[in-house]
């Protein structure tokens, strides 16, 4: 990918640039720090850009534990070493589509996003969003080989697929489920709402999440009484969902949604309940397909989220540790 210039140039390229200050590819300590440095924001318009660079972090264990496919678990699957989470890709470009559209694309704003191909902790990664039309842009991420790993829209408002959500009717947050049946990829429940689960997300989750797991240290998430949640929090909580009830081998997220409604801050209970809404074979995987609504305790909607992904079977067909 070319270097554009810092500042406006012909088509109004604003360079930004976020490097994670890794002293090692291991995951992101308490001292590391994103650095960022945002040249001028040209006045609006189509062909105005935003560009953020990353290195990508190792999964933190809690992840590596919920999803083999981000741990050691991803050699029995063919992978050389763990793939870092779609989600995590996501967060790094979402750092993109907020300097390009604002703080207020993470109040009423929506992303589609996918990941053609998997990133690897150390994988240098840059992301350039770029505006399609008044509060519309297009972006898309590249490794250090310029191949392209997350690729999506973003915009302001609600989405154009804002009528497509199958969101469910079972909303009242249930505890952990004392069992929880390994759940095979041909036997996803098509059509049934999971049962929903309540997530505390307190000011120092919020901090970690955005510092331990991204390196990002933006004040928006760190500072005062109410930081926001990072915008990568909301596809965050879709693999704990399935958890909550089930155990499933491993997964590889391959496309979403994301609808913000209202910002996310902490500290407060959410509750996140979702319904499977597809689940289909194709060249001897299973595609699976699932929409939640993210509620307030007093029922009221912040956002809505749509992970598409492969659910793998055990490797050797026997179930995972409950």
């Amino acid at each position: 990918m070319g270097e554009p210039a810092d500042g406006g140039g012909e088509d109004g390229v604003v360079r930004a640039r976020a490097l994670a200050a890794l002293s090692s590819f291991g995951r992101a300590s308490a001292e590391r720090r994103a650095r960022m440095r945002v040249g001028r924001r040209p006045g609006g318009g189509a062909g105005m850009s935003v560009t953020t660079e990353f290195v990508a972090i190792e999964d933190p264990p809690e992840i590596q534990a919920a999803n083999p496919i981000h741990a050691e678990g991803a050699k029995a699957y063919g992978y050389e070493r763990p793939i870092v989470a779609g989600l995590s890709s996501y967060g790094w470009a979402a750092v993109a589509i907020i300097e390009l559209l604002g703080e207020e694309w993470l109040e009423e704003g929506w992303s589609d996003m996918a990941f053609p191909r998997p990133v690897f902790a150390g994988d240098p990664l840059t992301t350039t969003a770029r505006m399609c039309w008044d509060g519309v842009c297009d972006y898309v991420q590249h490794n250090g080989a310029g191949k392209v790993t997350v690729r999506g829209r973003a915009g302001l408002g609600l989405a154009p697929f804002h009528g497509e959500w199958q969101l469910p009717t079972r909303r009242a947050p249930e505890p952990p489920a004392a069992y929880r049946p390994l759940m095979l990829p041909e036997e996803v429940p098509v059509g049934a709402d999971y049962p929903p689960m309540a997530v505390r997300l307190g000011v120092e989750d919020a901090r970690a999440w955005s510092a331990n797991r991204l390196g990002d240290r933006h004040p928006r998430y760190h500072e005062g009484p109410a930081p926001r949640a990072h915008p990568s929090w909301v596809p965050g909580q879709m693999t704990p969902l399935i958890r909550h009830s089930y155990r499933f081998a491993a997964g590889i997220h391959t496309a979403g949604r994301v609808q913000h409604l209202r910002a996310i801050r902490a500290p407060q209970t959410i509750v996140v309940a979702g319904r499977w809404g597809s689940n289909e074979s194709r060249n001897g995987r299973w595609w699976s397909t699932s929409d939640a609504v993210f509620c307030a305790e007093d029922g009221t909607e912040l956002g809505y989220c749509q992970q598409s992904q492969i659910i793998l079977p055990p490797p050797d067909r026997r179930a995972p540790r409950a």
